[in-house]
């Protein structure tokens, strides 16, 4: 589905990503686990398009789409949920999601968005129940709520997802990652960028580490979980 091969990428003097490998199966949650400013989003970008790499490949489906901008990807069928949540504060729930179907908004008739709602909503029933109501006006956790079900409405083959728990209270964090959990036994393909390690490999079949712009660790999430470079690293008694 997804591979990314000796991915290096540059912000002028400094060396973010230093030959990255690493692979990802149809319907796999991989998770990418490291610090602040190891390269975590850098690499979430780096896949997307919207920051174009020094050198080294990325494949998408058997299709090279390493110098394609995040236009391009989109209508491939990768979404990205960004760090921060980012909603259209002064437009509605039912208004936010409409956003999500971007240039297939004109191919959905109206029953078929409406089905989709019943979807969004079935998952998330706050959302139905704040369906009106102005997206800055929610709460942290209604927000990745909406923009989760934002990028996925429009039916993704790769979500990316990038700090979905941060700031979020451990119930919604529960919450948010459930869906997560549930979205992938559905068949979307999920790429995890997330600090908090043991939550991220409890639901993923596989993890990297990145440090300092390298992969540092990888292997099968059991393992990583009883890894005591891992433990002492990012693991602690959690």
């Amino acid at each position: 589905m997804l591979n990314v091969n000796g991915l290096h990428v540059r912000y002028g003097a400094v060396h973010a990503l230093k030959g990255i490998d690493f692979d990802l199966k149809e319907g796999e949650i991989v998770a990418v686990i490291g610090s602040n400013g190891a390269g975590k989003t850098t690499l979430l970008q780096s896949i997307l398009g919207l920051v174009r790499p020094h050198s080294g490949t990325v494949e998408f489906a058997g299709r090279a789409i390493t110098n394609l901008p995040a236009s391009k990807t989109s209508n491939l069928g990768i979404s990205l949920v960004p760090e921060g949540r980012e909603v259209f504060g002064t437009l509605s729930v039912v208004e936010n999601l409409r956003m999500g179907l971007k240039k297939k908004i004109g191919s959905f008739s109206k029953l078929q968005f409406e089905k989709e709602l019943e979807l969004v909503f079935e998952r998330f029933p706050r959302l139905h129940e704040r369906r009106s109501q102005l997206a800055f006006t929610l709460s942290g956790g209604e927000q990745q709520m909406l923009v989760l079900s934002r990028a996925m409405i429009s039916k993704p083959k790769l979500l990316l997802l990038d700090e979905p728990s941060l700031g979020l209270a451990p119930i919604i964090v529960n919450e948010i990652f459930e869906t997560i959990g549930a979205l992938a036994k559905e068949g979307t393909s999920i790429l995890l960028v997330e600090q908090m390690a043991h939550k991220a490999l409890s639901i993923a079949s596989r993890g990297y580490v990145i440090d300092n712009g390298r992969v540092a660790l990888h292997g099968r999430s059991a393992d990583l979980l009883n890894d005591e470079r891992m433990i002492k690293a990012y693991l602690g008694t959690h």
